[in-house]
């Protein structure tokens, strides 16, 4: 999902550097700059908690709700950078050769696998949060 994250995040950047409109580039615009950027801060938080998972895992300690918090972060975080991107390019957003509607499609997934979104918020809420199952 990094990769994802990344080049969705990495064609966006370059895009509002480059786009110009008006006789600026609509990069210095903070309503381009602010979704860019969250999306940004989410990538690095969905790192961070990979890396903590991982840490964990190797000391042979439970680390079910840090793998499972890194995943929804990630998968949070590609919906969040591919948001920023396809408003950014307008309609070239759905044009095919640009690979951004492709791409937009096959990110949906990782909200579903290969563990839904749902599952990971139901795990964290009972076995974190000490809340009754809800299934």
């Amino acid at each position: 999902m990094h990769r994802r994250r990344q080049w969705f995040l990495e064609r966006a950047t370059d895009y509002a550097k480059e786009r110009v409109v008006f006789d600026r580039p609509i990069g210095k615009n903070q309503g381009v700059q602010f979704p860019l950027a969250k999306a940004y801060a989410q990538m690095r938080a969905a790192e961070l908690m990979v890396h903590k998972a991982a840490e964990l895992f190797e000391a042979g300690t439970n680390c079910g709700a840090e793998a499972n918090m890194a995943k929804l972060l990630a998968a949070d975080g590609v919906l969040g950078s591919r948001g920023s991107l396809r408003p950014d390019h307008g309609g070239f957003g759905f044009a095919e050769e640009y690979d951004i509607e492709r791409k937009f499609r096959e990110t949906r997934l990782y909200q579903v696998a290969p563990i839904s979104t749902n599952l990971i918020l139901s795990f964290l809420a009972e076995h974190v949060l000490g809340l009754p199952r809800s299934y």
